[in-house]
């Protein structure tokens, strides 16, 4: 198996999450260093490793020649150390930027919540293992992200826009539903 590497970022046996695999730190970053971009196909529905940037539209994490990319190692943590934004250029292909939360020192684990880019998981309800104090001990989605969590992440710049839409819209939907 081909694993991705350059200057900064490896991959290699995760740090918190026995027998998988991570995308560790090899140099420091400071808060706001761009790490990568999260490129590939597009898919309409997630996948168990994929990016969503809209409810419908899904980064899958892989080079032009099929390789998985840094993306597809980034683990889950409740209190994670970077900021996934999607980003829709005006022309051309849309892709992830992952950008540091806050300082990250070299060989530690690069890692996101997945709440914060997916209105559901592929993974949902399965034991969390980051290990953090704020560790919710379950990975789901945003639309179980607990409220105090999701406005505390709007606030920060770490959830996008279509998610804080369906946020908004769904005390209407109740009680039209009511």
């Amino acid at each position: 198996m081909i694993l991705p590497q350059n200057d900064s970022l490896t991959v290699t046996n995760s740090t918190f999450v026995k027998g998988e695999m991570g995308l560790i730190a090899k140099r420091a970053f400071k808060k706001g260093d761009a790490l990568f971009r999260v490129e590939g196909p597009v898919m309409p529905r997630p996948t168990k490793y994929s990016f969503a940037f809209a409810l419908d539209q899904h980064i899958e994490p892989q080079r032009e020649d099929g390789v998985s990319d840094f993306g597809h190692y980034m683990n889950h943590s409740c209190d994670p150390n970077v900021i996934v934004r999607p980003v829709m250029p005006a022309s051309g292909t849309p892709y992830i930027e992952v950008v540091a939360r806050r300082p990250i020192v070299a060989g530690e684990e690069i890692a996101f919540d997945y709440a914060s880019l997916e209105y559901e998981v592929t993974v949902a309800n399965a034991t969390c293992r980051c290990g953090k104090a704020r560790c919710r001990g379950v990975i789901h989605g945003f639309k179980d992200l607990p409220d105090a969590v999701a406005d505390d992440y709007a606030r920060e710049g770490l959830i996008p826009d279509y998610l804080l839409d369906m946020r908004r819209a769904e005390p209407m939907r109740r009680a039209a539903n009511g």
